[in-house]
């Protein structure tokens, strides 16, 4: 039956009827079926008779269903008396069974995330940092907790289609751990072959882990070409940092039609780099209507470009209010202008605690006007520290252009404002001056 024999498709009553004629085959075409719509106890009995007949498909279709529970022990069962006989099917499953125990017996639990590891939120959206492959949903996204190992498990037991690229791509990953290296070429070179979007995407992600975000730029640029959003954004902020800001507007506008709302943001960024409020604008809402909150802050910064302060000003506000550090500098910069400065220390100061460098240093600022000297030389310390520490090379893609970057003083400036005070003898501010390590201007 051609059903059988080439997996043809077959309308289920016929199949139904074969197998309550007694037709091994049948019975084994009519349990796949009725395992593939779930329904596995009703698969089992007719599997099972299949398999009594000597039916060594409806072992193997047996052997997928434990697979598929996690049962390696039991799918082995099913699995090795079939592989013995030579069955490449059976053989290849035993293959799968072997690669997940070694998978199980490496797998290290994963650590929590530690209470107060809160990060600045930037103003452009980041490349995505090393990480092990992601699971196969969604497509967007850009890490998964586990090792390869983990993932490339994961994988086998959700896919049965033994061409699968993914498939592929993850016994690759599972026999090269085992140290079967030509084995695991084969099934490398077959994943990569087929020019699947996702398995160059994962590809590219082991590249970055193993070589730096700038060294696998080839393998990225090769999962963008083949239509993966989240490589499409990552060659953009790649782009925008080396200055073709041309191609990176090819590769935002590619992520962005591919809904990837992360690239609106950048995408405004680089249009406002080059004088486009309007188009920057749209894009800016577009990141606000996704629901991301930098793009509150950058609108605000735009308005300000335009004139429209009161509008700038309640975008400042809006962002700060929804969490944004970002936002906290700008609405605080705001106050801090109407002389409204214990206002504006209250903003930065939440917005310090979380690690905003620009906040830290304006903190340093408002504090030395109220002369707590001891309590802004902390803050000018790590200001300080944090911006000469960022970025390092081979870390995901620097934060916004400068174009975009907070309102309010900056390193130079708190230094221009401790210079007049630290030029006047004021020991404290000469201190705070020399903690920067700036040179004294006066």
């Amino acid at each position: 039956m051609a059903a059988y024999q080439y997996g043809l498709p077959v309308p289920e009553e016929l199949a139904r009827e074969a197998a309550e004629a007694g037709v091994v085959e049948g019975m084994t075409v009519y349990g796949i079926g009725l395992g593939n719509r779930g329904l596995l106890d009703e698969a089992e009995v007719w599997l099972q008779r299949a398999r009594a007949a000597g039916d060594p498909m409806a072992a193997i279709a047996l052997g997928t269903i434990r697979l598929n529970r996690g049962e390696l022990d039991e799918a082995e069962r099913y699995f090795r008396p079939v592989a013995d006989t030579g069955n490449s099917g059976a053989r290849r499953a035993m293959e799968e069974v072997r690669a997940l125990r070694a998978a199980e017996a490496r797998r290290v639990p994963r650590q929590p995330r530690q209470p107060g590891q809160a990060t600045p939120t930037p103003t452009t959206r980041q490349a995505p940092a090393p990480a092990a492959p992601p699971v196969a949903e969604p497509a967007s996204s850009v890490s998964a907790p586990g090792s390869p190992a983990e993932w490339a498990g994961r994988i086998l037991l959700r896919n049965l289609d033994d061409n699968h690229p993914h498939v592929h791509l993850a016994m690759a990953v599972l026999l090269a751990e085992e140290g079967r290296v030509d084995r695991a070429q084969a099934f490398l070179a077959a994943a990569v072959g087929s020019g699947d979007p996702e398995v160059l995407f994962w590809i590219s992600r082991m590249h970055i882990e193993g070589d730096g975000l700038h060294a696998a730029m080839p393998h990225i640029e090769r999962a963008a070409d083949a239509g993966h959003p989240a490589a499409q954004h990552t060659m953009g902020a790649l782009l925008v940092e080396a200055g073709d800001t041309a191609r990176a507007e090819h590769y935002y506008r590619l992520a962005v039609a591919a809904g990837h709302t992360d690239s609106y943001l950048n995408l405004g960024v680089l249009l406002r780099g080059r004088g486009d409020l309007d188009g920057a604008e749209a894009y800016y809402r577009k990141a606000i209507e996704a629901g991301d909150v930098g793009g509150m802050n950058n609108l605000g910064n735009l308005l300000r470009q335009r004139g429209d302060l009161a509008r700038a000003e309640r975008w400042w506000l809006r962002a700060a209010e929804e969490g944004s550090t970002d936002g906290m500098v700008s609405y605080g910069a705001v106050l801090a202008e109407r002389g409204e400065w214990d206002a504006a220390e209250e903003w930065w100061l939440r917005a310090a605690e979380e690690g905003h460098p620009a906040a830290q240093l304006n903190l340093a600022e408002a504090l030395l006007r109220k002369g707590r000297a001891e309590e802004a030389e902390r803050w000018a310390r790590s200001g300080a520290s944090a911006l000469a520490s960022a970025p390092a090379p081979d870390t995901p893609v620097p934060d916004a252009p400068a174009a975009d970057t907070p309102a309010g003083p900056d390193l130079a400036a708190v230094a221009g404002w401790l210079s007049g005070p630290a030029g006047r003898g004021d020991g404290d501010a000469r201190a705070a001056l020399d903690l920067l390590g700036l040179p004294d201007e006066t």
